[in-house]
């Protein structure tokens, strides 16, 4: 019976027909060569089959769902069609240097089996700029995550795949999904750390929609309840993010019921008093005054850079 490949990379994709063959490409170029890819397609209306299958290259799998269900559904897919030992799922707007799968790869085969994976460190494309960044977990913890100390981007971590097919990816979630997964993630193994950049992230109007992100957070503070509760400058600080999620979707009445649940949790955050009294002053108020508690937020850390 033939070996699977080293490596599994799981690209998935909705309505981007154009746009992932950047990162397809990505892995195309890579300097390993032993790896195949599954392109999956979560329900689109446009061309991304015909595109993918005139690449003609037999590492690259095209599976559609019938139903779109968001990434996470998708990535679950893709996870259980995975052959590789290691597996990558690399968002359908991010591309992977050269190097990224001969190095990590490398790092896992001659680790012991407490390490479930590595992650690389990352260059990151704005309109106007690009940054390098070491690891996002790097010195992270699951409480760190749940305290949106550290950041996350799944595109940067390669996995043991058996050990990614255990986390799984919560479908209930629309977006944030990798947050979620990184902080089960973290309960579960020990990862090791490659600071170069060997993935660059595309920050772009093509980007992913925030809508629906305070949902999500709502959903994610009852499924770590517990955890979240016992610290108040934490809890509070999960309904102040739900209050900003509701505001940028002009859901302002649930913004303001957000925000005045996270001053009662911490009343000791007294940055937060001003928008506190605004939430009860109407819609109007309440959005000026997040307009400038923005405002003074990014001169703060202007200032502290």
């Amino acid at each position: 019976m033939a070996s699977g490949p080293i490596a599994s990379v799981v690209i998935p994709t909705y309505n981007r027909a154009e746009l992932v063959l950047r990162a397809v490409a990505s892995v195309q170029r890579q300097s390993l060569g032993d790896w195949e890819l599954l392109l999956v397609d979560d329900a689109s209306t446009d061309d991304t089959k015909a595109r993918i299958e005139e690449l003609g290259d037999p590492r690259i799998q095209y599976v559609r769902r019938d139903i779109n269900g968001g990434v996470a559904a998708a990535q679950n897919t893709g996870l259980d069609r995975a052959a590789g030992r290691f597996v990558l799922f690399l968002h359908s707007d991010d591309e992977l240097m050269p190097e990224f799968l001969r190095r990590l790869t490398e790092v896992l085969d001659n680790a012991p089996p407490a390490i479930g994976g590595i992650e690389a460190g990352l260059e990151v494309v704005e309109s106007e700029s690009t940054a390098r960044r070491r690891p996002y977990l790097e010195g992270a913890d699951d409480r760190a995550l749940l305290a949106f100390q550290s950041g996350v981007h799944i595109s940067t971590l390669l996995l043991r795949r058996e050990l990614a097919a255990d986390v799984r990816f919560d479908e209930s979630l629309r977006t944030v999904e990798d947050r979620d997964f990184c902080i089960r993630l973290l309960r579960r193994t020990t990862l090791v750390f490659e600071v170069d950049p060997l993935v660059r992230i595309h920050r772009s109007a093509t980007g992913l929609s925030a809508l629906g992100r305070a949902p999500a957070y709502e959903y994610l503070l009852d499924k770590y309840h517990d955890d979240i509760v016992a610290t108040p400058a934490i809890h509070a600080s999960w309904w102040f993010g739900i209050a900003r999620a509701y505001a940028r979707v002009g859901e302002l009445g649930r913004a303001r019921a957000s925000m005045q649940r996270a001053v009662r949790v911490n009343p000791s955050r007294v940055r937060r008093w001003p928008l506190f009294a605004a939430s009860y002053l109407g819609d109007r108020a309440f959005s000026g005054a997040l307009c400038a508690y923005r405002v003074t937020a990014r001169i703060t850390r202007r200032r502290g850079s």
